[in-house]
Order: C-alpha cells, then sequence, then structure tokens
C-alpha cells in the first residue's frame, strides 16, 4: 500500500472575488483534492489525464478494456471533439482544462486554437510542461484562473466553443452559474461541449458525503434554460462503468485499500443508476 504526499497547496488568493460563486473555501477544497491526489492520478490514470474514457461495446459489454485508461481519455476528447465538430475554424475555451491533456489532444487532431484555464496552479504548471514536450505549432494557451472570474484577456475573446470535460462536478453547487459563463463566452451560434457526473448522488461521495448532483434530466434542463439548444445528449454512464472498473484494477495491482474502497462504492453506485455521466453538446441561441 502507497502513502502518497500532501503537495503544499498553492493558490492566487489575488485572483479571487469573493463576490464571485465560489468562495475562497470551496476553491481551496479543488485545489487540495488535486494536489492531494496527484501521484495517484498520475500513476493510475497517466500523466495529464484527469477525466473519463471512451470505450467500444459489443451489446452492453466493453470490449477494449486493454487499451489502457490514457488511450481511453484521448478517445473521449477526439469523440467529443467530432461530436462538437471542431475544425481548424475552432477557437475553444477549455474551462476547468486540468493538466491540459484533453487541450493539447484537440489541437493535434482538430487544428484548433484551445485556450485552458484552471484555478489549480499545479494543474497549470503541469499542462505547461506536457505543452513543452508537444510540438510548439500547437495553439494552445494555459492559464491559472477561476473561471468565474476570468481575466481580461480571456474575457473578451470570442469563443466558437466551449468545452467542459469532466470540470463542472466541482461547481454542482453553482451549475446554472458554470452554464452561464459557457453562454457569456460564445459566439451566437456557437457550441457548448460537456461531458460530466450526475447524481443524484455526488461521485466522489465516500471522500465528501455532504455533496448532492443534479440527476441527468435536471442537467439537460439547466443547459436549455442558460439559453442553449439541444443538439445532442447522451448518457455515457456505461462507459464512466469501464473507466472505473480500469482504476479500482489498477488499485488492486498497487494494492493501495483506499482507492480500492472508493472505486469499489463508486461502481456499486453506477450499476445501482445513483451516479452516471451525460454528454451534452449544445448550440447557444
Amino acid at each position: 500500500f502507497k502513502t502518497f504526499q500532501h503537495y503544499f497547496i498553492q493558490i492566487n488568493l489575488s485572483s479571487l472575488s469573493l463576490s464571485t460563486m465560489t468562495t475562497v473555501e470551496e476553491v481551496k477544497s479543488i485545489v487540495h483534492h488535486y494536489d492531494h491526489l496527484r501521484e495517484w492520478h498520475d500513476l493510475a490514470r497517466g500523466n495529464g489525464n484527469l477525466g473519463d474514457g471512451y470505450y467500444s461495446f459489443v451489446g452492453r459489454e466493453p470490449v477494449n478494456l486493454d487499451i489502457g485508461f490514457p488511450e481511453a481519455c484521448r478517445r473521449m476528447t477526439q469523440y467529443l471533439g467530432s461530436l462538437g465538430q471542431l475544425d481548424t475554424r475552432s477557437i475553444v475555451l477549455d474551462m476547468g482544462c486540468g493538466e491540459g491533456t484533453p487541450a493539447l489532444t484537440m489541437a493535434k487532431q482538430f487544428g484548433c486554437k484551445v485556450v485552458g484555464v484552471d484555478v489549480v496552479a499545479n494543474n497549470i504548471a503541469s499542462a505547461k510542461k506536457f505543452q513543452a514536450e508537444e510540438s510548439s505549432r500547437l495553439n494552445v494557451h494555459f492559464h491559472e484562473a477561476n473561471f468565474f472570474n476570468l481575466p481580461a484577456q480571456i474575457k473578451y475573446e470570442m469563443f466558437t466553443h466551449v468545452w467542459a470535460q469532466v470540470s463542472f462536478f466541482h461547481n454542482h453547487a453553482h451549475l446554472r452559474k458554470c452554464v452561464d459563463v459557457a453562454a457569456s463566452m460564445l459566439k451566437s451560434g456557437g457550441t457548448f461541449i460537456l461531458v460530466d457526473y450526475y447524481g443524484p448522488r455526488h461521485p466522489v461521495f465516500t471522500r465528501d458525503t455532504t455533496k448532492k448532483a443534479p440527476d441527468m434530466e435536471e442537467y439537460i434542463q439547466t443547459v436549455k434554460d442558460a439559453g442553449f439548444d439541444i443538439i445532442i445528449q447522451e448518457d455515457a454512464s456505461r462507459h464512466f462503468l469501464a473507466g472505473t472498473t480500469c482504476l479500482r484494477k489498477i488499485a488492486g495491482e498497487e494494492k493501495n485499500q483506499v482507492e480500492m474502497n472508493f472505486y469499489d462504492g463508486r461502481i456499486s453506485s453506477i450499476k445501482e443508476k445513483l451516479i452516471g455521466m451525460v454528454i451534452i453538446i449544445a448550440q447557444k441561441k
């Protein structure tokens, strides 16, 4: 059983505003979530992969779990980008970009410009490190920022797409505000690309039992109420289950009892339909 280091929490409090929807304590909680679990995430998910994967199925059974979690995550990014019709003309705001792997993947796959923002300083540091290891031709820019309080150079750029790949679940209490920010950053007719967890139980319930999550219908209605037409809605819970099963296997191989227990609880909750994952492609009216 591995003991993982508690990372020092880096946070620029001057970038936050108490008038925004997230409090300083909420942001500290998000930072702690990633910094405390960073070594485990890198080991289990592969460097830079903080989302979930996309798998192939025959009937109800996944048939390519052996592709590995990093490849499954790349497949999810490519699938979402195809649904959202990304191309070389696209300018994408990645809200909650994590360690940058989805942004770099979509830039390579579709040739688009990507601006990634994340409130976690260490996530942005990792994203810039991974970017430096990639081709300099990629048009990707990373910024440490709270997406409820974006810096001017981002706020006044008109984006063709807004991307949120498993980043809103930290802010489910402020979900409508998250979607409103996405709408405000898009050109008229722009595309919102989202994959996220839904409830009623919160997906990290074994670490935080106080949080709840919107169910799938509530999630879709929130997007509609914010001024979007739903183009595609897909229950991606089977992919969530397949990926969680992979992570549970890795936790077992590492004899990490804490993560084994966590993933056992998550697998049970997905099967009981207490949590799931939804893909939404929507167009701003």
